[in-house]
């Protein structure tokens, strides 16, 4: 079971930091942009976003890693790929109401 754990740890961890770097170096053009060419606010923003997004996702991972005892190799892969899915569901949903608001945000800047 404690392997079970493990292997969640740094698996969600390391979809997290990979999918918030990701998002980070690609959001920088957009917000530059949205923000007529200020790179100091446009920086500041996508950083302070990067810091939320890895604070609520590294929250649910805390708040996920519960559960209760597994017996057999199925049944750890099988609680491993829930797991596994509810972050990835969580990183797929804020990913999607950053876009939402940032879209949102530079629409009526434009408006």
């Amino acid at each position: 079971m404690v392997n079970t754990y493990l292997f969640y740890l740094a698996l969600s961890v390391a979809l997290t930091v990979w999918v918030g770097h990701t998002l980070h170096k690609n959001g920088r053009p957009f917000l530059l942009h949205a923000f007529d060419d200020n790179a100091v606010t446009a920086d500041s923003i996508n950083n302070l976003l990067l810091v939320g997004f890895y604070l609520v996702n590294f929250g649910f991972v805390s708040l996920a890693l519960r559960a209760a005892p597994v017996v057999g190799l199925q049944a750890a892969i099988e609680l491993l790929s829930v797991k596994v899915g509810q972050v990835l569901m969580v990183l797929g949903g804020m990913h999607s109401s950053t876009c939402t608001c940032s879209t949102s945000s530079a629409a009526a800047d434009v408006g």
